[in-house]
């Protein structure tokens, strides 16, 4: 038999905040399981003496999950010569990046090393076309 406490109304009140605090959590954790792994964020190196490829990423796009899987697969033949950063469109500083370089959910950007721009892919990539287009932007 409940005890008169257990339905109160005070205990009933708390399951509503509790639902949406645990929806909170939860969504934030999904948010930050999604982002891609490995991928700096840091748009200050664009100029700063090295070649840099930025991927525009939507996570709900899946041609842009196409282009991340590309690049992750040719990340490791360009160590040392090209530095991948990823704008991801649900943060703040990945939107404005993606709206000052007009690029879609499945955007490359392409920077020499003094930060002037390259080339602009706005298609999906599969590996082999990534590494032409490394190639052609930075040689072989």
């Amino acid at each position: 038999m409940p005890t008169s406490h257990e339905n109160s109304p005070t205990s009933r009140r708390w399951w509503p905040t509790l639902a949406i605090a645990a929806f909170v959590i939860g969504f934030i954790a999904l948010a930050v399981a999604l982002l891609p792994r490995g991928y700096s964020q840091d748009f200050s190196i664009i100029g700063k003496g090295g070649n840099v490829m930025v991927l525009v990423h939507d996570h709900n796009v899946v041609q842009s999950m196409e282009t991340m899987n590309a690049m992750n697969e040719v990340r490791d033949e360009y160590a040392g010569r090209v530095t991948f950063l990823v704008a991801d469109k649900y943060v703040v500083e990945g939107a404005q990046f993606a709206q000052t370089y007009a690029v879609s959910s499945i955007g490359l950007v392409f920077f020499a090393p003094n930060g002037d721009v390259i080339h602009i892919l706005d298609t999906t990539q599969d590996a082999e076309s990534l590494r032409k287009n490394l190639n052609r932007a930075f040689g072989p």
